[in-house]
């Protein structure tokens, strides 16, 4: 049982990742570190090569196999979560619901439907889905809801992807770029790097268009952010009323980068025709984070956490990288 902040005792919460890494070991890959030259020279931690084709499955194992076990599971999702939470209850055999708001990608809500998952689509952004979802979890008996980033274990299963990055990583580097949404991500990676990297600039990418994290960390607490499209749309939405990763991000993350489209779009672009990957618009805030800083001999370490694009957003990146045409292929 997790019965303390996170944030407050980093040792404490390094220790109960390791324990988290070696229970989820069977569902997860250690996924690569690639290498591309440059000044300055990048990093790239290939989550894309994950299970389900995102970091999401680290969190959703950790938060499964905490415990005993469910009689069904639920969640919400704007696709990633969803995905992952699947292929768990598919590996377990159990039954599983997942909550997802009508304009989620359509790429991923295929799927979802594919993997044979109970899918309720909502009206309203992940907010809207992530509260419809904890209803029903406390309406069902022996169901275990699975947040997609407001939960302790689900944290301490993405902190396993930081605790990968102190073993593979040659030394620390200058910068780690970190695509955030609701921050469940980057809180894991921080926990995990923290106290053992102190020089590290932790840095925290967000859409311009749903800035939630960094709205909430300005103002102390989570509140309504102004949100829009955007080709991160695995980022996308207001965040759940006293999420525990708001402090955890207020503590441990050094700044806020907001990128706009085109710069997503760029950075996808880049990443498609000049590293031969294919990465999804949250992966590429961390790229085009990276993109911006000028700084010779400096290595930055970016996290790219998921491969999961529509195939016409794919096409119309790989055709022109512009940002609006290709936002079109997946928010139709």
């Amino acid at each position: 049982m997790i019965d303390w902040p996170l944030e407050r005792d980093l040792e404490r919460s390094r220790q109960a990742a390791s324990e988290a890494r070696r229970r989820i070991a069977r569902f997860v890959r250690h996924t690569p570190l690639l290498e591309r030259g440059g000044d300055p020279r990048r990093l790239l931690k290939l989550e894309t090569l994950q299970h389900t084709g995102s970091f999401k499955i680290r969190g959703a194992a950790a938060a499964i196999t905490a415990g005993p076990a469910p009689t069904r599971i639920i969640a919400a999702s704007t696709g990633n979560h969803g995905l992952a939470v699947a292929a768990m209850a598919r590996s377990l055999a159990l039954p599983c619901s997942v909550f997802v708001p009508a304009g989620a990608a359509a790429a991923k809500l295929a799927r979802l439907r594919e993997a044979g998952v109970e899918l309720i689509e909502l009206e309203g952004d992940p907010l809207a889905a992530e509260l419809a979802a904890r209803r029903l979890a406390d309406e069902t008996p022996g169901a275990l809801l699975v947040p997609p980033y407001n939960d302790p274990q689900v944290i301490l299963g993405q902190a396993t992807l930081g605790l990968e990055l102190l073993e593979d990583a040659p030394r620390a580097p200058d910068a780690l770029f970190v695509a955030v949404g609701g921050g469940g991500l980057i809180s894991g990676v921080a926990l995990a790097l923290r106290e053992r990297w102190p020089d590290c600039r932790i840095v925290g990418c967000l859409p311009e268009a749903s800035a939630a994290m960094a709205d909430a960390v300005a103002a102390g607490h989570v509140v309504d952010s102004r949100l829009a499209p955007t080709l991160a749309d695995a980022t996308a939405g207001n965040i759940e009323p006293g999420a525990i990763t708001v402090p955890i991000c207020a503590a441990l993350v050094d700044r806020f980068e907001l990128l706009g489209e085109q710069e997503i779009a760029a950075a996808m672009a880049l990443a498609l025709h000049e590293y031969r990957l294919q990465i999804e618009g949250a992966a590429a805030l961390a790229l085009a984070a990276s993109l911006r800083v000028h700084a010779p001999g400096e290595t930055h370490l970016i996290v790219l956490g998921g491969a999961n694009v529509g195939a016409e957003t794919l096409r119309a990146i790989g055709q022109s990288g512009r940002g609006d045409r290709a936002r079109r292929g997946d928010h139709r």
